[in-house]
């Protein structure tokens, strides 16, 4: 895959609610970045699916305090996946990246 490729991979996605995700099923992630919104810091992770569109999600506030510059370059190695654990109320269960 040539460098324009990637960046079209990385750039295309729609945005969709962690909760939406498919419970244990591994999404592998594409490309982990961290930035900062109009409510603060966030990790925002793009994934891989099925179909030929990626989906981009916002991890948990609680993670951007954790996910450092160290952290975002082993995760876009591509070999992390995303495995969503499920919800209990408004909290996240767990997730395994």
């Amino acid at each position: 895959m040539n460098l324009s490729q990637e960046f079209r991979l990385i750039a295309s996605g729609q945005v969709v609610q962690l909760h939406t995700l498919e419970q244990n099923r591994p999404y592998p992630v594409v490309y982990c970045r961290s930035l900062v919104t109009q409510y603060g810091s966030t990790v925002q992770l793009t994934l891989q699916t099925d179909s030929a569109i990626n989906i981009k999600i916002y991890l948990p506030k609680r993670y951007a305090d954790v996910v450092d510059d160290d952290h975002i370059e082993e995760i876009n190695t591509g070999k992390h996946k995303l495995i969503y654990k499920g919800k209990a109320g408004s909290a996240y269960i767990n997730m395994e990246l």
